[in-house]
């Protein structure tokens, strides 16, 4: 265990890895770690190590009594709740003892001190006063998923579109060399075999799930469902108040996935690009198939907000509600896959569109490069985000740009870690710093009907480009303008 010990201090802190110097006593904040780490996905706490990864130590006349201590508060409720049994092991690390435990992910919610706490790339942070987040926490910890809501009502010969469901079964077949099983079900046999038709565990009446309803659902049987099976297809190149085109799509899956691909494919250059194997690919296609894939799949499904595609000159965003585990910036480096809809993904997997779990990170990230030689920025909050630049800041060689993405997929996520006060700009950095850049003498009121931000929002958002250098105010407050010293 001790090389895995050295290895995971080298590696520095993660979403599961947390770092902590102790002397004589266990540290203040250690059982907020521990009820993140139990409410999220598990993780190592390493004692005797600072964040700088340099190892300390613990003396030898200590360590006894904090391994004593340690394991008698994670028996106290008021510390964490429910109570766990957890207890420090002690390895030697380059001639120093460090302790380490690793707290496993939880089939329930804890506490500690009567809050609750998740992980993210970041560090802990308190959510209790976040009810629907508590909710959708439970709920992933329970596996109860909505896309399995069962509609009895429902009735599989009206309100379903067979044409669909017979598109699904040609799609799968094509995807596989042997001829695929459900080309000889009935289509009642095809959704019980995808998982789309169930039985209720509660009422024991059978019906088909809303994921099927999403699927394979006239418009009008999804609308009286699902009325949030939407997404919002913008255009804002000329007009940023409103929109230059639109389509605003409530559908069906199958649909919307050809209708949003067609939206990008209109707007988008289609720029030449060859990947590692000096294939011609379309770059652009490759990342609008990513993105809105991972929309359909891993969206919060019955979320009152609507997902978005907004296509600017210079970065096109895709953005829907997120039923997410950790929260923070998301790299191919940190990414854990976690499957959010997991009879939507392996529908979309079986039908040839998707491929396994958590592969769409790595290629929107090296396609993102290879178009125009910057990485995306994908953030995962209630919100999952992805914002892709379209402009290139100069001319790139295939040489250069096959190095580009070579560097950012051995890169070390630490070396870059992001905190609050990180230069790295958020997607709604980006987006006032582009307004102010249009129009240094907007007003904060302005700036709120142009983004949809609130008043806060905006200000919090001006207070970090101003600690970071990217904006400075010249005059007063009533009179004066916003100068942009640099764009990210």
């Amino acid at each position: 265990m001790t090389n895995k010990v050295k290895d995971l201090i080298q590696n520095g802190e993660k979403v599961n890895v947390e770092l902590k110097t102790s002397s004589s006593l266990l540290p203040k904040s250690l059982f907020e770690t521990v009820c993140a780490f139990l409410n999220t996905i598990g993780g190592y706490i390493i004692l005797g190590v600072n964040d700088e990864r340099e190892i300390i130590g613990i003396k030898r006349e200590n360590v006894d009594k904090l391994k004593k201590d340690f394991a008698s508060k994670c028996n106290n409720e008021e510390l964490i709740s429910p109570t766990i049994f957890c207890e420090l092991k002690e390895v030697l690390v380059d001639g120093k003892i460090v302790l380490y435990t690793y707290i496993p992910e939880s089939k329930n919610v804890h506490k500690t001190k009567n809050k609750v706490f998740m992980r993210n790339h970041e560090g802990d942070f308190d959510v209790t006063s976040n009810m629907n987040l508590i909710v959708q926490i439970h709920n992933q910890k329970n596996k109860i998923y909505d896309e399995d809501r069962v509609y009895s009502y429902i009735d599989i010969e009206e309100d379903i579109n067979h044409e669909l469901i017979e598109k699904a079964r040609q799609l799968a077949n094509s995807n596989v060399n042997k001829r695929h099983p459900w080309m000889d079900m009935t289509d009642l046999e095809l959704l019980k075999s995808a998982g789309l038709y169930k039985k209720d565990a509660i009422t024991k009446e059978s019906g088909i799930t809303l994921a099927g309803i999403m699927l394979f659902g006239y418009d009008r049987t999804i609308l009286n469902v699902n009325p949030y099976c939407r997404t919002d297809a913008i255009l804002r190149i000329d007009d940023l108040d409103r929109y230059d085109d639109r389509d605003f799509v409530e559908t069906n899956l199958l649909d919307m996935y050809d209708r949003l691909l067609d939206f990008i494919k209109k707007y988008t250059k289609d720029r030449f690009t060859l990947n590692s194997k000096n294939i011609r690919v379309s770059a652009i296609s490759i990342i609008a198939r990513e993105m809105v894939l991972n929309s359909l799949m891993h969206r919060n499904i019955i979320d009152g907000h609507t997902s978005r595609v907004i296509i600017y000159k210079d970065r096109m965003i895709m953005e829907n509600p997120n039923s997410f585990s950790t929260m923070g910036y998301l790299t191919v480096h940190n990414y854990i896959p976690f499957a959010k809809n997991p009879t939507l993904a392996k529908f979309f997997r079986e039908i040839g569109y998707a491929d396994e779990l958590g592969s769409g990170i790595k290629r929107i990230t090296e396609n993102s490069i290879l178009y125009s030689g910057k990485p995306p920025i994908i953030e995962d909050n209630e919100m999952f985000r992805i914002t892709i630049p379209l402009t290139r800041e100069k001319k790139y060689s295939e040489v250069e740009l096959k190095e580009l993405v070579l560097k950012e997929m051995k890169s070390d996520y630490n070396a870059k870690k992001k905190t609050n006060t990180d230069k790295t700009l958020s997607s709604d950095d980006e987006i006032v710093l582009s307004v102010l850049s249009e129009n240094p003498s907007i007003t904060a009121d302005e700036m709120c009907k142009r983004t949809d931000f609130s008043l806060r929002k905006i200000y919090r958002i001006y207070d970090k480009l101003k600690e970071n250098k990217y904006i400075e105010r010249v005059g007063s407050d009533r009179s004066g303008f916003w100068k942009v010293i640099k764009r990210r």
